[in-house]
């Protein structure tokens, strides 16, 4: 669909998202749309500021009256000052919307985290910090070309935490060429150390052109990673609720969980999705600052394709979203012949299990977690 039409504007979405796309340094491993300094130098922020209030104008009739969830990525939004956001996102009147149950979450880097607008941000309404860590290995951070340190890291939570933050998560990746297991058990030593609800730990994927792939450590050896995470957590009272999140009780990220689930939420900024739970219909904003700006500009929606749908993308996606969760499936999903036979080879090799609370319920385990494409794969 051209960028210039407009396909929504009926439904009430409780569930925000909202991309900054700024950030101090482009990581080479990142997929996400993010533009380093070095990109960025001839770019005024008030340009993008200027975009995002035109786009909220566009939407200042598409949410709930009440958001369940906002989430505000990148790109690094910590290096986006609270002022700013709170005019670009005025339109949009979102003080008017927040309830005591609203989950609010900033992704931020450790080395733009800065106290005054931390206290900021906590006064428009952000009450939970998604902190990129990566890793607490120098060597490594310099490896993956992280702007921080580990001394950085720890530095940055103290101050979150000092700011009146008390629910804080944290990324971590694993698998990362040169880490062993010692490496990943002292950083998960180090970061629960901290009073964290919430940590996400994702293995580093490279596409095969990457210069650094032919260095990415076994696949049995990315699996021991995986499952050292899954049992330090566990044994540190949190929940793997998620093939890559853990949380301490009652602190899933809840916004995720409403992509997980099938919800429905609504993207702003360059290269956002959206997706519309009743018409089953998913849109996409360019990937490109300049032409969303240039759209928003003329009046026009920066939408950049859109599709319904269809019975075969619904059944995939219902698969692959429960099998994600440890809430699993109903048994009676298992409808074909084939299907019933591979669960059950599957429950032999340890990578399914019957829920241990819902009756006629399956899921995977940690193991299985791991191997999850895999297993759709086959069920499907």
């Amino acid at each position: 669909m051209a960028g210039g039409q407009n396909i929504f504007m009926t439904p009430s979405f409780k569930s925000l998202y909202v991309h900054f796309p700024f950030c101090e340094s482009k990581c080479h491993y990142c997929d996400f749309y993010s533009l380093g300094r070095e990109k960025t130098r001839d770019t005024d922020p008030a340009q993008f500021e200027a975009a995002l209030l035109q786009e909220c104008t566009l939407h200042q009739n598409s949410l709930s009256a009440q958001l369940d969830t906002l989430f505000f990525g990148g790109g690094t939004p910590s290096m986006t000052p609270p002022s700013s956001m709170e005019r670009s996102l005025a339109p949009l009147k979102l003080q008017q919307r927040l309830t005591q149950q609203t989950e609010w979450t900033m992704e931020a880097n450790p080395s733009s985290i800065d106290a005054e607008n931390l206290t900021g941000y906590r006064a428009l309404g952000v009450n939970r910090i998604s902190m990129g860590v990566q890793s607490l290995k120098n060597s490594t951070l310099q490896n993956l070309g992280r702007v921080h340190d580990s001394q950085g890291v720890m530095q940055a939570l103290e101050t979150v935490f000092k700011s009146g933050f008390d629910n804080v998560s944290v990324d971590l990746l694993c698998g990362v060429p040169g880490q062993d297991l010692s490496d990943l058990e002292r950083e998960l030593e180090q970061l629960t150390a901290f009073p964290i609800t919430h940590l996400s730990c994702y293995l580093l994927t490279l596409a095969p052109h990457h210069r650094m792939h032919s260095q990415l450590p076994h696949e049995d050896v990315q699996l021991e990673h995986l499952l050292l995470v899954d049992e330090w957590m566990v044994k540190k009272g949190f929940t793997h609720y998620e093939i890559s999140n853990y949380c301490k009780p009652g602190k899933q990220a809840r916004h995720n969980l409403a992509y997980w689930k099938g919800h429905s939420y609504l993207g702003l900024g360059p290269s956002a999705h959206s997706f519309d739970q009743v018409e089953k219909k998913r849109w996409k904003n360019v990937s490109s600052l300049h032409k969303y700006g240039q759209l928003l500009g003329q009046g026009t929606s920066p939408v950049e394709w859109s599709e319904v749908l269809t019975p075969e993308q619904l059944t995939l996606e219902k698969w692959m979203l429960a099998l994600r969760l440890d809430d699993g499936f109903p048994e009676s999903w298992l409808q074909s012949k084939h299907q019933r036979a591979k669960a059950a080879v599957f429950s032999e090799k340890g990578w399914i299990q019957k829920h241990p609370e819902k009756a006629g319920t399956l899921r995977l385990t940690a193991r299985g977690f791991a191997l999850s494409d895999q297993i759709v794969r086959a069920l499907i």
